[in-house]
């Protein structure tokens, strides 16, 4: 006969410990993270890449950022929105040549 359970009982999580999901991708996202740590609106990434909004729109339509909509308003994603400027940074030729010294050691 058996006195007890082999799997511990364990209590719901709270709120702020449950994991994002989104179409099946969980998110474990630490406490108080706020929604716009994650997305921005199309405003928001119009201010800080000083563009105007009908080029983030067509930056969106021809692919080249892609987004998610919530009652009918379009977020972008921050870390891709900062991947992409990463990945079109031009380096000045002081930087670079710091750069290759650096791993050289000229």
């Amino acid at each position: 006969m058996k006195t007890g359970s082999t799997a511990p009982r364990t209590q719901p999580l709270a709120e702020s410990e449950r994991p994002y999901t989104q179409k099946g991708i969980i998110y474990n996202l630490p406490a108080g993270t706020r929604f716009s740590d994650i997305y921005m609106d199309t405003q928001s990434v119009a201010l800080e890449l000083n563009f105007c909004k009908r080029t983030i729109s067509n930056m969106r339509r021809s692919g080249k950022l892609s987004y998610t909509t919530l009652n009918g308003k379009i977020y972008y994603y921050r870390q891709e929105i900062a991947g992409m400027l990463e990945a079109n940074k031009i380096m000045a030729a002081r930087g670079l040549m710091l750069f290759l010294s650096m791993i050289y050691g000229w």
